[in-house]
């Protein structure tokens, strides 16, 4: 499918297996190779893109009911660009995951990077990915009031991995990476030593 103009979408960065922080290609075209999916029994139609990890769903239920069975390329192309509206870069880029590395000062990812510095790396099977990408999501201000819920996630995946687990260390751990995040989102400088920030 032919685009008005030619777009760029920068992907999100990642890190490979040795932790180095990669940054892909941009991805610029003024094309879009479009591959569709018709499912009659769950009333959805969806379209994956080349390159685009996340499929769009293009008709769903009461939607699906009011093509009455009809639909050409045509019909597909046109709910598409409607979608994808006035910035299709930007709607395009939203189809690749978040990851921690886009979002470097966001409480999850200094959490994760303050695990890590003590000896305890994610594994691809860890639940510790998610975990980060949620707090960094719903912020600072909600991982403060979720404390203890954070708290029961490190503890179970300390549980899992047979490693000892101490609440109140956990939770000290956690408030100091809340307050460094804060500190960094700010742009407000943050000690050399993090043991500072408690006695703020």
């Amino acid at each position: 499918m032919k685009l008005a103009k030619s777009i760029t979408i920068v992907p999100p960065p990642f890190s490979d297996n040795n932790g180095k922080v990669n940054q892909p290609p941009p991805i610029i075209t003024d094309e879009l190779n479009l591959l569709y999916t018709i499912d009659p029994l769950k009333q959805i139609i969806s379209v994956a893109i080349q390159y685009f990890p996340l499929p769009i769903q293009l008709f769903t239920s009461s939607s699906y009911d009011q093509l009455n069975g009809f639909w050409n390329q045509n019909v597909l192309e046109n709910r598409l660009l409607q979608i994808l509206g006035d910035d299709p870069a930007k709607t395009l880029r939203s189809l690749f995951p978040r990851t921690m590395e886009e979002d470097p000062y966001a409480p999850g990812t200094v959490l994760a990077s303050m695990i890590k510095s003590i000896g305890i790396h994610m594994s691809d099977n860890c639940s510790c990915r998610r975990h980060a990408l949620t707090m960094n999501a719903k912020g600072n201000e909600w991982c403060s009031q979720n404390v203890d819920t954070i708290v029961g996630w490190l503890r179970e995946e300390a549980q899992r991995r047979g490693l000892p687990f101490v609440d109140m260390i956990g939770k000290i751990l956690i408030n100091r990476a809340i307050k460094k995040s804060t500190k960094l989102l700010n742009n407000q400088p943050v000690p050399d030593n993090d043991e500072d920030l408690d006695k703020e």
